[in-house]
Formats: structure tokens, C-alpha cells, sequence
């Protein structure tokens, strides 16, 4: 039998569940699907804060250690973890309005039907699951963590600490299983979490799709993804011989993906210093005195979508290989807060089939109608192994032990992994759970603009052939095993910016693999274009500052690309007054967005934007198409000669040149001034650009309000590691802070270092931890 991700049919889940019990009841009798408790132990933990907060955490044990995280982190973000388990929990609309949105993000779900999509995918038989695949010391490490958030929230509170949720009927004493759907939600965060609004809201055709409130649930464009840049340096690049790793994650500036700055030690066998997400006990991105690494969101398909073919007789049956199959239904009721304060039952029929939940997103061209639906299969809905994965990293000594254990383990749930060690050593992997299909050709439909090239492949659902096939050597049904999938490890370097494996490095091309897996000879993105820029035109030999430049020297790579044949456009034309010198200014700009740049920046990306829609995408822009064989230089230059192209700039240029100015942005403007972050009523300039531009230091803004860009995402935890004969050396940034309390001291001081692009050298070893200026020690126990 075929294991199906996601929801399952009654039938199948009560088989599983059933078996379950008979293994279980040789263990002591344990009730099926429940979880299994291991052994209690006293917690004890030692928390030394240096500077800007960060935790340096010390305990005998996992238990231990995962107390002292738990308590540390409610210290910091007691509000934040607890509001993130009340989205997890499906409870949102018990507290908050149900039309507003769950977090203030355009395209995010209503609090409606995020709360439908949460409490379907984190039923209690999933996450029982969740828990009881989960090692001994992982257990431990979650047990403690429970305790230490809870022994924090038994404190007496003095001051103002946590006060904007002190008083809130939400903030309460948390559970094991409360981090496993948080554990849940990040595995799922690129595939069922980007279709939430989708999935807990779609109705059959006939039926009103949980209108008006869907209506917030539809993305305006495709589902936000991760992203981040990485490069990984080796003993031939680098100037001392030794390895060099920077890692630039980009993600929304929200509490769902604030990371945490933090060390973990147990004597003789963890010393790991990073950052990790709410919740998780461990360090996602970081080092330890032998290697360090980081992660950068991939290409491959660890979810699919599937064509439905539909019964004519009903909408809720479907055809697979001529026959007709019910989908599964799930009947679910949530509180919901009314307009009049008063709570009420809210209920919804949800479907699933063999595949997955059902989806409906109509700007996604995403429907259900009365002949065809989409269904979506998430291989992170049942991969389980995340924490473990991301715990035997931390513990790993070398980059072979590291690269065996994601190969053997494949939890990484949708993340290419890049290392380098003190001796010079480099690792690229693209190892996470990736869909099995070895007759993709045959099964593959094209579906939709949104979708198409984004590695969101559409299925043909009809035929049992296109379902995902088991592999011998994987740990999960359905995806591949780890020893198929790319790796790369030299002494030069390898890097990443959310393409493919391809061009990992350039000499060494990854090919031949799925596109399931990854695609080559395919156009790269700019930052991509960026990264290996900077890599080819820099000296041969490579330092920390070096990398410390690349990721926020905020170059705008489009500029690079374009800025030739620009300045001769410019030239061509006749223009009125104000759209002529924004055409010069363009063509003369230096091409940074940094705090002190004009908005040379803003205006190029509002033209780009504008010259786009109007010519429909990119590929009637470029002067020089996209050649394989030169990726990096390729496409390039404007093909402003072409009148179509010429007038579609024109026009782009005029508008937002009028639009600006009359927003009171005129050119002159800085950028520094009107992107900002707002932390305490204080604007705080930030600097970088966005993705499509081609700049490392990606930053994401809301739309123009009250005459600023309001900052909510791009650039988080950056890292760049060294070493030296003593170890690694660290130079870190958090770009929103360690504290999301507005209270607390660190709730702003590294968003202001940011801002300034000084980095923060983070103390490693015990001498170091000791001598730092704002070192303070205290012992908590239970």
C-alpha cells in the first residue's frame, strides 16, 4: 500500500492508526496515536546573555538544554510564540476578527480560513504522528523546551516586560504538541502553507466559496516563497586557507519567520551557535568549531499539483483510470468572534483525495468547477524528520558526517544546504524531500502563467501512473532518496540564490537530474547573476570582508545588465522637462540602493515593472536572449530600437516619473528616508532592493503609505563564518533584533546596526563568552 501525504481517506487512516495500536499495545498498552512519553528527568539549565540578548544556553542534557531555550525565548518573544501557536492551533477567529488577515502580509489568508486550513492539517492523529516519529533526544529537547516557556510564564512579570499580551486570554501555557504543529507549519511553509487560504476555503462548485472571506485568502500573484543567497568559500579561494561561509536568508520580517540568535552547549557532546525559527530547539543556520552552514529555499518539487477529472454526476467524486472515487470529507467547526463580540460555530465540509486536500485559488486559475479541480500532494504534510535532521547537523563533527546524515535523514524540508570547514572544504546539497515521478514527461500538464517555471508542476490526476512512486532507499513513500539527489564538494566554492543546482559552480556544472529535481540551461535569476559577478571580478583569493561586501554593498544587478543601452535610449528620444532628467539621472546613477542613493532605485523598479506588463514579460525586452552557454552575461541590454519596446519604456517612464512626483518623491529624494522599518514610533532607514532587481540584499516593502515604504521582508539572520587556528570567527547581523517585545532593550539595537551595516562579532568560546562587556549568568531549574 501506497502511503498518501497529507489527509487521507478514512478507510486508510484507520488502517494506519489501527496497526499502530497493535504495536503499541506490546509497549505498555499507550492508546492509538497518541504520544509516547520519555522518562522525566530533572531540568536544570545555565542561560549567559552577552551582547544585544543573545542566549549562550548550557545544560547536561537535552532536556535540560531545551528548558533553558524554552525560558530564554519567552524572555524575548513570549507574545510572538504564543500568538504563532494560536494560528497553528486553528483558533485565530476565537480572538481576532475573521475577515482580517492572519498576518499583515498582501495575499495572506483571512483569519477564517487560515484557522480551517490549521485545523485540518494539524488534526490530532497528525500531530500525535508528528510527535512519535520524532528520536529520544528530539523528545527531550521539545519536553524542555515546554517547561522552560511555561516556568517563564510562572514568574511574577515586573515592568513592562511582554505587557502588550500580558493580559490577553491567549497567552497560556503551551504543550508538546503545540510544537509539533508549529514543526509542522515550517516543513509545509513553500508548499501547503503558500495554498492555506486555498485549501480552507474551498467548497464545491454550487456552493458559495466561503464568500466574502475567501475573497482575503486569494493571493493577488503565486504564493510567496522563501528565498536567501549563499556561498560557501574554500581553501583554494580564500585567504587563509581556510573555509568561509556567508548566508543571507530572506523571509518576511513577521513572527512565523522571525529567527532567533542563540548558542546551545552540552558539554562533550553539542557546541552550535545560529539562529532557528519559533519553536524549534535547534539551530537552522550556523556553525560550530568545525564547519559552518547555511540553507537557501530550492527549485525542486517537494509538493505537486494534480488535475482532477470530475465525476459529471457529482463534483465531489472523481476519475481515476475510469473509475469514480468519493473524496474524503472532513467535517470541522471552529469559535468564530462576531461582529457583536460574541463567539459562534462556524462549520465547513473539507475535501481531500488520494492526492491531498482539494485547492481552490481563482487568481491562480486554480478552480472547481463542475468538471475539474486541483488537488495538492505536499511530501513535507508527512515529513516528520525536520527537527531531527537540523539536530544531527548540530551535532555532526565534519562535512562528511554532515552530508551522510542529510542523505540518510532527507528532513531538510525544502532547503539546499551549503558548508564550509576549517580545513577548506566546501559542500553543496540539494537533498530535502522531493517528489518521485520517473515518467514525469507523460504526466506533466502545463497549467497556468502563475505556475509555470515556478517548480509548481501540475499532474494529470486521472491516471494512478502520474502518482509519486516509492523509492527503495528513501525514508518516506513517494520522494527520492537522498543518494540520488545533487552534491557538490570541492576546495573552491559553491553557492546559491534560489536557482537550480545547476550552477553551483560554474566549472562543475549539476546535470542530468529530474526537473522534479533540478532544471539546467535555463535563464538564472539576477541575484544568481550577482553572486557569481562578484565571484569572477573580485581577486582570486577571498576574505570574510569580501563576503561581508557582497551581501550588502546593495549593487542593483538589473542596472549592470542594462545601463549601456539605457543611457542610449535616453539619448534618442525627445522628452518633457521632468521625465528627461529621470531619464539621465538613470543613465548617470551608480546603480546602489543604499541609505544615502537617490531614488534612482524605486524609479527603476517601477519602470521595469511597468515596462513588463506592458510587453507582457521579459522576453521582448532583452537585447541579447538568454544563451546556455553564457549564463551569467546573458539575457542582457535593451532592445530599445524596437519601437513596441521603445514606447512600452516611454510610457513607463512618464507614468512613474508623474506618479512620484506627485506622491512627493521627487528623484532627489533618499532612499533612506522613505524605506524604513517603524520600531517604537522611530523610522529606521533601511537599505537594499528587491529580488526581480537583482540585489543580495533583498528587502520587500508594503506599498507607499504615509509617504514611506514600510519594510516586511528580505534580509534576516547574516552570517558570515570563518576560521581561524582557534576556531570560527563570527560577524552576524539580525535585521529586526533578537526581541520582538517592545519593551525589552533588544527590541531595535541590531535593526539600527543594520541600518549602519555594522556587524556584530558573535563570542564562541568560553573565554570569549566570559569577556564580553555584557556578560550576565543566571541558573534556572524545576
Amino acid at each position: 500500500m501506497q502511503q498518501q501525504p497529507g489527509w487521507r481517506s478514512g478507510a486508510t487512516l484507520s488502517l494506519i492508526l489501527a496497526m499502530s495500536a497493535l504495536a503499541l499495545s506490546a509497549c505498555g498498552g499507550r492508546k492509538s496515536g497518541e504520544p509516547s512519553n520519555p522518562p522525566k528527568t530533572q531540568l536544570s539549565a545555565e542561560i549567559r546573555r552577552t551582547a544585544f540578548g543573545i542566549p549562550h544556553i548550557k545544560a547536561n542534557d537535552e532536556a535540560g538544554l531545551g528548558y533553558g531555550i524554552g525560558y530564554a525565548y519567552a524572555e524575548d518573544n513570549a507574545c510572538l510564540l504564543a500568538e504563532e501557536i494560536l494560528t497553528v492551533s486553528g483558533e485565530r477567529s476565537k480572538y481576532f476578527h475573521q475577515v482580517e488577515q492572519s498576518y499583515p502580509m498582501e495575499g495572506a489568508p483571512s483569519n477564517l480560513d487560515s484557522d480551517f486550513f490549521y485545523r485540518a492539517v494539524n488534526s490530532e492523529a497528525a500531530v500525535n504522528a508528528a510527535l512519535n516519529a520524532q528520536s529520544t533526544e528530539v523528545r527531550e529537547l521539545l519536553r524542555g523546551y515546554v517547561a522552560g516557556f511555561n516556568a517563564w510564564l510562572d514568574q511574577p512579570q515586573s515592568g513592562t516586560v511582554n505587557a502588550v499580551c500580558r493580559q490577553e486570554p491567549w497567552l497560556r501555557k503551551i504543550k508538546e504538541q503545540d510544537l509539533a504543529r508549529l514543526m509542522r507549519r515550517t516543513a509545509m511553509t513553500n508548499g501547503s502553507v503558500s495554498f492555506a487560504g486555498g485549501i480552507g476555503a474551498a467548497q464545491p462548485p454550487g456552493r458559495a466559496q466561503a464568500a466574502p472571506v475567501a475573497a482575503a485568502a486569494v493571493p493577488s500573484a503565486r504564493p510567496r516563497r522563501t528565498a536567501s543567497n549563499a556561498l560557501a568559500v574554500g581553501g583554494e579561494r580564500s585567504d587563509n586557507g581556510r573555509g568561509i561561509v556567508l548566508g543571507q536568508p530572506h523571509l518576511a520580517w513577521l513572527n512565523n519567520a522571525r529567527f532567533y540568535e542563540m548558542h546551545l552547549t552540552i558539554p562533550g557532546k553539542l557546541d552550535v551557535m545560529g539562529a532557528s525559527l519559533p519553536g524549534l530547539p535547534v539551530i537552522g543556520i550556523g556553525f560550530t568549531q568545525n564547519f559552518a552552514w547555511t540553507h537557501t529555499t530550492d527549485t525542486s518539487a517537494h509538493s505537486t499539483l494534480y488535475a482532477l477529472q470530475l465525476d459529471s454526476k457529482d463534483p465531489t467524486r472523481y476519475i481515476v483510470d475510469g473509475q469514480s472515487i468519493p473524496m474524503g470529507r472532513r467535517e470541522i467547526s471552529i469559535e468564530v468572534r462576531n461582529g457583536e463580540g460574541q463567539l459562534v460555530k462556524q462549520t465547513r465540509t473539507l475535501y481531500t483525495t488520494e492526492y491531498g486536500p482539494l485547492v481552490h485559488m481563482p487568481q491562480m486559475e486554480l478552480n472547481w468547477t463542475a468538471s475539474r479541480a486541483f488537488a495538492l500532494r505536499d511530501a513535507n504534510a508527512d515529513n516528520h524528520r525536520m527537527v531531527e535532521q537540523w539536530y544531527a547537523m548540530n551535532k555532526a563533527t565534519s562535512l562528511e558526517e554532515l552530508k551522510q546524515l542529510n542523505q540518510r535523514i532527507v528532513g531538510n524540508p525544502w532547503n539546499n544546504t551549503l558548508a564550509a570547514d576549517k580545513e577548506g572544504r566546501t559542500l553543496y546539497m540539494n537533498v530535502s524531500p522531493i517528489a518521485n515521478l520517473p515518467n514525469l514527461a507523460q504526466c506533466w500538464l502545463p497549467q497556468s502563467a502563475y505556475l509555470d517555471g515556478q517548480n509548481a508542476f501540475t499532474l494529470d490526476g486521472s491516471r494512478k501512473a502520474c502518482n509519486w512512486v516509492d523509492d527503495a532507499g528513501a525514508p518516506q513513500a513517494g520522494i527520492m532518496a537522498g543518494s540520488r539527489l545533487p552534491v557538490l564538494e570541492n576546495r573552491d566554492y559553491v553557492q546559491n540564490a534560489n536557482d537550480s543546482a545547476w550552477l553551483s559552480n560554474l566549472a562543475t556544472p549539476l546535470t542530468g537530474f529530474s526537473p522534479l529535481v533540478s532544471k539546467q540551461d535555463n535563464a538564472q535569476g539576477l541575484r544568481t547573476r550577482q553572486l557569481l559577478t562578484e565571484i569572477q571580478s573580485r581577486p582570486k583569493k577571498l576574505g570574510m570582508a569580501d563576503l561581508q561586501d557582497m551581501a550588502l554593498n546593495n549593487k542593483v544587478y538589473l542596472m549592470q545588465a542594462i545601463q549601456d543601452d539605457l543611457k542610449q535610449f535616453c539619448a534618442s528620444r525627445n522628452w518633457q522637462a521632468e521625465a528627461g532628467r529621470t531619464c539621465a539621472a538613470l543613465g548617470s546613477w551608480d546603480g546602489r540602493a543604499d541609505l544615502g542613493s537617490d531614488l534612482s532605485y524605486v524609479y527603476l523598479r517601477d519602470i521595469w515593472a511597468g515596462t513588463q506588463y506592458r510587453m507582457q514579460g521579459d522576453a521582448a525586452i532583452w537585447a541579447v536572449p538568454f544563451n546556455a552557454a553564457d549564463p551569467v552575461h546573458t539575457p542582457r541590454g535593451l532592445r530599445y530600437r524596437d519601437p513596441a519596446l521603445a514606447e512600452a519604456l516611454a510610457l513607463a517612464l512618464d507614468e512613474v516619473t508623474a506618479d512620484l512626483n506627485a506622491k512627493g518623491l521627487p528623484l532627489a529624494t533618499k532612499l533612506g528616508e522613505v524605506q524604513v522599518a517603524t520600531v517604537g514610533g522611530r523610522r529606521i532607514g533601511i537599505h537594499g532592493g528587491i529580488d526581480p532587481m537583482g540585489v543580495l540584499n533583498a528587502i520587500e516593502t508594503e506599498r507607499l503609505v504615509n509617504g514611506v515604504f514600510e519594510v516586511n521582508g528580505g534580509t534576516t539572520y547574516l552570517q558570515v563564518v570563518g576560521f581561524d587556528a582557534q576556531g570560527p570567527v563570527a560577524q552576524t547581523l539580525l535585521a529586526y533584533s533578537q526581541s520582538s517585545d517592545p519593551s525589552s532593550p533588544h527590541h531595535s539595537d541590531q535593526t539600527e546596526r543594520f541600518s549602519r551595516k555594522q556587524w556584530i562579532a558573535l563570542p564562541f568560546s568560553e573565554a570569549a563568552i566570559q569577556a564580553d562587556p555584557a556578560y550576565r549568568s543566571k541558573t534556572i531549574k524545576q
